[in-house]
């Protein structure tokens, strides 16, 4: 191997196990609702992924559809090169995990005012931040060709049908995920330091409520600053753990109810109205509702799998199991 291919070999061992840390670095920050700092991860994962695809491709490890799928069946098996560090490695890279450090000393997320907008370049990996004005100062591909990673869009792109379409599903999501669970199941912590099934329903209760809440200041007063406290956490939702399950989805009920009367029927203007997040900068009310499904999209799968297990531990119907309907309204809304 010549020492140039020593040194791509070497940037694809160390990308690609970068890109790793990254995503999964990520995933974390979501769960732990530091989603500013998830996207920062976010980036920095794309930024390895362009490094490590571009030289796996000058190595000659690409070929043609048909040869690739060759290889696959093969088995690859590509030399991996001992590497230093994977991760923190560019000066802007260091400098914004920087600013993360100091906001979780607060025991905070990022604020827009400290990140703005990422893009990463696709042929290099080269990232910036802020608005991009020019080609890429390292390659000299153009800004139409690099991958943004913008607040507005870090909870997801849902247009104002789908949004609208999921909030209405969700429901009956909850009572088949609850249906044939008696209570003591539905009450019951499968570690003691994580919420019941009751628990997350009510705390979906909450957050429906405070999604609300945001949609009509955005609805009805001129570029309002949001509430900055965080939502409710899961902390608060113990009360529910001792209510039965039907008055908890009867709440749910009449809080959605309201909701999507307060959405049906605005007009594209109503739903682009902004105002102003401490955390994301200037939103909309699409941003919001983007918010909303990202959190409760999480916990219906949360109680998917909190069924299962319960169900798992204790003899039961096998028809009791979630079937093919139940999930697709879970994971698209229908």
């Amino acid at each position: 191997m010549t020492t140039d291919a020593v040194e791509l070999q070497r940037i694809s061992t160390s990308a690609s196990l970068g890109l790793t840390a990254y995503r999964s670095w990520a995933q974390q920050a979501r769960r732990e609702r530091r989603f500013n700092i998830a996207r920062l991860f976010d980036a920095l994962s794309a930024a390895k992924m362009a490094r490590a695809e571009a030289a796996f491709r000058q190595l000659g490890e690409t070929g043609t559809t048909a040869r690739n799928v060759e290889r696959a069946l093969s088995g690859l098996e590509p030399e991996a090169l001992a590497t230093g560090p994977v991760t923190g490695t560019s000066l802007l890279a260091r400098e914004l995990l920087g600013r993360a450090r100091l906001a979780l000393a607060q025991s905070r997320d990022l604020r827009a005012s400290e990140i703005g907008d990422l893009y990463v370049c696709t042929s290099c990996g080269n990232l910036q931040e802020g608005k991009l004005n020019c080609v890429c100062p390292i390659c000299g591909t153009v800004p139409e060709a690099h991958k943004p990673f913008r607040a507005i869009e870090a909870m997801g792109v849902l247009g104002p049908h789908a949004i609208t379409h999921f909030l209405e599903h969700s429901e009956d999501a909850l009572r088949k995920l609850a249906h044939h669970m008696d209570e003591g199941l539905l009450e019951q912590r499968i570690q003691a330091d994580e919420p019941s099934f009751k628990e997350l329903v009510g705390h979906l209760v909450d957050m429906d409520a405070v999604f609300r809440e945001r949609a009509w200041l955005l609805l009805e007063t001129n570029h309002p600053d949001l509430p900055p406290a965080h939502p409710p956490k899961l902390d608060a939702a113990v009360v529910y753990r001792t209510r039965p399950i039907e008055q908890t989805l009867d709440r749910f009920h009449a809080s959605r109810k309201q909701t999507l009367s307060l959405l049906r029927g605005l007009t594209s203007a109503a739903w682009h109205r902004k105002g102003f997040h401490e955390l994301y900068g200037e939103i909309d009310l699409i941003h919001q509702g983007n918010w909303v499904i990202n959190h409760e999209r999480a916990h219906l799968i949360e109680l998917a799998q909190m069924r299962h297990d319960l169900l798992a531990a204790i003899p039961h119907d096998p028809a009791d199991e979630l079937d093919a309907s139940v999930m697709d309204e879970i994971v698209e809304g229908e």
